[in-house]
C-alpha cells in the first residue's frame, strides 16, 4: 500500500487546523503546510463533505475542524481520500483470483492488513499534532 500525496496532504491540513484551534484561510493554510492552492481546495471540498472540516465562504470566511482531532482517525482520513485499504486487490475482492481457494499468501497479508489497518484506526490527528511539537 501506498500513501497518496492526496492522503499526505489531507493529514497535514487536518494536522495544521488542530494546532491552529480556530479557523484558517485556505491561501494561508496553503502556504504554512506547502500544499498547492488547487489542491488544497479539492481536499477542502472533499474532507467538508466527510464531515471532517466546516468552511465558511465570503470575505472573512474559512476553514476550521469540524470534529475534535481526537476523534479523526488516520484510517479515516486515508479513506475518506483513498477508498479502502488494501495490500493486495484479492483481499479485497477475493472473487477476482484464481489463486484465492489454494493461496498460501492469502492468510499472511490479511493478518498484515488487520494489524495495519488496527494502527492507522489507533491513530488521531491529536496524536500528530502532538508529535510535531
Amino acid at each position: 500500500m501506498k500513501i497518496t500525496r492526496a492522503a499526505d496532504y489531507a493529514m497535514r491540513l487536518l494536522v495544521k487546523l488542530a494546532m491552529l484551534g480556530e479557523e484558517s484561510q485556505s491561501r494561508v493554510l496553503s502556504e504554512e503546510i506547502e500544499v498547492p492552492f488547487n489542491h488544497l481546495n479539492k481536499l477542502t471540498q472533499l474532507l467538508s463533505r466527510r464531515g471532517f472540516i466546516a468552511t465558511r465562504k465570503g470575505k472573512g470566511g474559512g476553514l476550521r475542524l469540524a470534529r475534535d482531532p481526537k476523534s479523526i482517525s488516520l484510517m479515516e482520513v486515508i479513506e475518506a481520500v483513498e477508498g479502502p485499504i488494501v495490500l493486495s486487490n484479492c483481499l479485497f475482492q477475493r472473487q477476482n483470483c484464481r489463486f484465492s481457494a489454494k493461496c498460501k499468501v492469502r492468510k499472511t497479508l490479511c493478518a498484515v492488513q488487520k494489524q495495519m489497518k488496527a494502527m492507522l484506526a489507533e491513530r488521531t490527528i491529536h496524536d500528530m499534532m502532538i508529535e510535531r511539537g
